[in-house]
């Protein structure tokens, strides 16, 4: 259910003889030094974060470029190259094995907000549809209920259209995306589009311009329009989470700035750099961000994460456990929009919504030291 940015790669044992032929096509101590000058230059030359992220990318360099030499294998120099990239905490930073397998440079240890168990019985009785593994839609009392867990394969621009028309004549709709880790940002800004009834900015991005850290270019806005011949302005609840990552923040970033629309949830990952990828040779590749995104206040989405309007804590361990507490709030924040009865205080009145202790350290522990209050 869950679609993760990245997973780690699997271990193969293999007999004696295949070990031997492995080992007879390993390159050789100056292919691994080749190897890692390439990700060093690449990352120096592209890579728009150093400065924000306060790493001395030059002294990643002496410390790791003599361990590169030493490698004994593709393996080895993998890891070896893992511990030069991991102090970016980037989870768009990672490597691809000759197999496919993802081999990631950074893992976060944030909790998400939801649990598949609970998920799945709060919805049983609502006429959930599975449109495929990460999508589906359901009627969550009397309000619209789309789960969207990934912004790729069967989940397109049409098939979201498609949904949307089908709960068109609701009074509200609920757009789950807490699971959601990622993936193509056009579809979800293209979706994004559908809920706004005028054009603008849904964020900013900042490339390198040049060859120091902080030669960046300018803010270049990512503007949305209103797409379709009709778009749905009725109250909309968007619930986020810790495992919202990329183009999930793209979306969740746009839709928050909007009247109609109130976040409910948890801050997102904060992982969001449109990676490249580039050979590296021996049937391995790695990825490296192109750009620093920005909500449509400027606010930078990388290890900060983009807030909600009204922050829930998670402890199911309080709650039925038929019942998943971010779809009821979603449920009674759509019953106040409408008229019907008053629950939580929003972003929009005079008193804002409490944030827990917990919430504001695990924000804190996404930012760099120089943010921390």
């Amino acid at each position: 259910m869950l679609t993760a940015l990245c997973a780690a790669a699997i271990g193969l044992s293999c007999s004696p003889a295949t070990r031997n032929r492995e080992r007879d096509r390993q390159p050789s101590a100056g292919t691994y030094l080749a190897q890692f000058d390439d990700i060093w230059s690449r990352f120096d030359a592209v890579y728009p974060s150093f400065e924000v992220k306060g790493v001395d990318w030059k002294a990643q360099r002496v410390l790791y470029r003599p361990q590169a030499q030493r490698a004994r294998s593709q393996s080895e120099f993998v890891a070896i190259a893992t511990k030069m990239l991991e102090p970016l905490r980037d989870l768009h930073v990672w490597f691809i094995d000759p197999r496919g397998q993802v081999v990631p440079t950074y893992q976060p240890s944030d909790v998400a907000n939801f649990d598949e168990t609970r998920w799945k019985r709060a919805l049983r009785d609502v006429g959930y549809i599975e449109r495929s593994n990460d999508f589906g839609e359901a009627n969550v009392g009397g309000y619209g209920y789309l789960f969207i867990g990934s912004w790729r394969g069967n989940n397109d621009v049409a098939a979201l259209d498609q949904a949307l028309t089908r709960a068109r004549e609701l009074p509200g709709l609920i757009v789950d995306v807490r699971t959601n880790g990622g993936g193509d940002d056009a579809t979800a800004l293209a979706f994004a589009s559908r809920f706004t009834a005028v054009r603008f900015a849904a964020s900013y991005v900042q490339t390198r311009n040049g060859p120091a850290h902080e030669h960046l270019e300018p803010l270049t806005a990512r503007t949305i329009a209103p797409r379709g011949s009709w778009q749905f302005l009725k109250p909309v609840v968007v619930i986020t989470g810790r495992a919202g990552y990329s183009a999930t923040e793209s979306f969740v970033a746009a839709l928050r700035t909007l009247p109609n629309v109130t976040v409910i949830g948890d801050t997102t990952g904060g992982a969001s750099g449109n990676p490249a990828t580039f050979a590296l040779g021996g049937g391995w590749s790695y990825t490296v961000p192109q750009w620093i995104e920005y909500g449509p206040d400027r606010s930078p989405i990388e290890w900060h994460g983009v807030a909600p309007h009204v922050v829930l804590p998670w402890m199911p361990s309080a709650y039925d456990r038929d019942r998943d507490p971010l779809i009821d709030a979603a449920v009674g924040v759509l019953a106040e929009r409408n008229g019907v009865f008053r629950v939580a205080p929003t972003e929009k009145d005079t008193a804002p919504p409490v944030v827990s202790n917990e919430a504001r350290r695990s924000t804190r522990d996404r930012q760099p030291p120089s943010a921390w209050p």
